[in-house]
């Protein structure tokens, strides 16, 4: 059986000990590089929703825009490549973790520059979905070779404090993207265009440039790094995975199987697609302008190609002959989806249902609530400067102290009672948004200071609200990531963390395009109120995780 963190036990650290793991090198390079898996997501997300509703693109528009952040829900699908297949040059070079993380942060940089030169208000949205695509799609494939390469460099006991860090810097990424993007906007409008009030791209477009170049933090401490050491090799320097070879053997001669299935479901993509264009469902038209309209096309030649390959597969003619070289290969490209799934239900068995139960939902109030925050600002009339200044002091405070205490009390305490108390508490920061939606005028209860000159406002009842939810979000957080650390096997780390992550987004991010849809007929304060309750059936997943699993599971 492959060897998983979630069973290696050791003895609890002192609170010194503890706190001295944070300074570590490994939990200083988690730091740089969560803050460059951080990064992009607002920028695809809250970021950009803020930016198109300031344009007068409509709340549906952007919510189901915000489905681009599926990619992260899909990128199971191309983990096991990013696990074993090496880039020519660079993998001999950097290694395969690093070079996986090398390309995709410049693929993330190049895209970040496309969308601070285009124009929503006058280009339209669909050029800027495609960009916006094609960054979440790199930005995946980084957090795919990321938690590899944080899994794999660090013990299991330290696998809290590394997601601390790593939730700390990516939290500080997030904040640069969200509250830093929104600050230098509001700076470049007024020293570069200062006549009159409307939408000014040129703000957003010194914005993302901004965080096109920040993004060189990630760069940089790859190529500053060292590959994690190897794992599961003999003697002889051969890979030796006992997990992969029997998925070897199961599959060869019967993975056409694997491709009939896919081959079925692109069958029933196609049909729900075709019928959503005949009856013009609003949901489909930001998927067919992110693929310049050729949305069915796609859809119609990867179904075909898959059912290709499974006839193939079936045809004696076709077959690769059993024992032949090309014949391995299959089997071995097969094996390489396939092992890292039979590991997972090895191990746990029928208990795998309730872990993916629990991991599918258990951040649906933050998500599903998250891509309309941005238009609620805009909505209520907050300025730039007044959702920056709140975000990017009282929410970084609160983030980064979220942050320490969930990987803490991880280790002082246990994962599950900290994920219990994050999943509550993140229910409950949705009711603060809800009673911020009833107070008509709130953006002029302020306090006003002023700095060296500056004068600044802070609005009074945004600052509790968003001071709450960081916390919430970083207790649950920390606690979340160390959760779906000790989950992974060593010998497939990348592609089951993809697996867990994706799955965590997947289900919340497609209800999540709907909110908008929710807003225009329901209004903000029951929208708000819908995902706070959305965050009862999570509470009961965690008790009963903390009932039924395995002790070594919940450790």
């Amino acid at each position: 059986m492959a060897d998983s963190p979630s069973v290696t036990s050791s003895p609890k650290l002192t609170w010194a000990q503890s706190l001295r793991v944070y300074l570590e090198p490994a939990s200083l390079r988690m730091l740089a590089l969560g803050f460059s898996a951080g990064l992009p997501l607002l920028l695809v997300l809250g970021t950009l929703s803020f930016r198109l509703r300031e344009a007068g693109i409509d709340r549906a528009t952007i919510s189901f825009l915000g489905w681009v952040a599926l990619a992260y829900g899909f990128k199971w699908v191309w983990a096991p490549l990013v696990d074993r297949l090496p880039i020519p040059l660079l993998t001999r070079w950097l290694g395969r973790r690093r070079s996986w993380l090398l390309v995709a942060q410049l693929t993330i940089m190049g895209g970040l520059v496309g969308m601070a030169l285009y124009n929503p208000a006058e280009q339209g949205v669909e050029t800027l979905a495609k960009l916006a695509l094609l960054v979440a799609f790199a930005s995946a494939t980084q957090d795919i070779a990321l938690d590899a390469f944080r899994i794999e460099s660090a013990t299991v006991e330290r696998q809290a404090v590394l997601a601390a860090n790593y939730q700390t810097g990516y939290r500080l990424a997030m904040i640069c993207a969200g509250a830093g993007v929104l600050s230098l906007a509001a700076w470049a409008e007024r020293t570069y265009a200062p006549a009159g009030p409307g939408y000014n791209n040129q703000g957003w477009t010194v914005g993302y440039l901004a965080m096109a170049a920040a993004m060189l933090v990630g760069v940089i401490t790859v190529l500053f790094s060292s590959e994690p050491a190897e794992r599961n090799r003999d003697a002889d320097g051969k890979a030796h995975d006992p997990v992969y070879e029997r998925a070897l053997q199961q599959v060869a001669g019967q993975g056409v199987a694997l491709t009939g299935i896919a081959a079925f479901l692109g069958w029933v993509v196609f049909v729900v697609v075709s019928v959503a264009q005949a009856a013009k469902a609003e949901w489909i038209k930001p998927l067919q302008a992110a693929t310049g309209g050729h949305l069915l096309t796609l859809v119609v030649l990867l179904a075909a190609a898959l059912t290709a390959v499974t006839f193939a597969g079936k045809s004696p003619r076709l077959r690769p002959a059993a024992g032949s070289s090309a014949q391995r290969g299959l089997a071995r490209v097969q094996a390489s989806f396939v092992a890292p799934f039979v590991d997972f239900f090895q191990r746990y068995r029928w208990h795998a249902l309730l872990i993916l139960a629990l991991i599918s939902i258990y951040r649906i109030s933050d998500v599903v609530m998250g891509i309309m925050a941005n238009p609620f600002y805009v909505d209520m009339q907050f300025s730039k400067e007044q959702v920056a200044l709140v975000s990017g002091v009282f929410g970084i405070f609160f983030t980064l102290l979220g942050t320490f205490i969930g990987g803490v009390l991880a280790l002082r305490i246990g994962v599950m009672r900290v994920l219990m108390l994050g999943a509550v508490l993140s229910a409950l920061s949705n009711l603060l948004f809800a009673w911020l939606s009833t107070m008509p005028g709130v953006a002029q209860d302020v306090w006003q200071f002023s700095v060296f000159g500056y004068a600044f406002e802070i609005p009074r009842a945004l600052t509790l609200v968003i001071t709450a939810d960081n916390l919430a979000g970083g207790i649950a957080s920390a606690a979340f990531i160390a959760y779906l650390s000790g989950l992974t096997s060593i010998s497939y780390s990348a592609t089951q963390y993809a697996l867990f992550s994706s799955i965590m987004l997947l289900l919340p991010k497609f209800i999540a395009g709907f909110s908008g849809t929710f807003v225009n007929h329901y209004g903000y304060d029951t929208f708000f109120v819908t995902t706070a309750l959305l965050g009862l059936p999570v509470v009961v997943l965690v008790w009963l995780a903390g009932r039924v699993l395995p002790s070594a599971i919940k450790s």
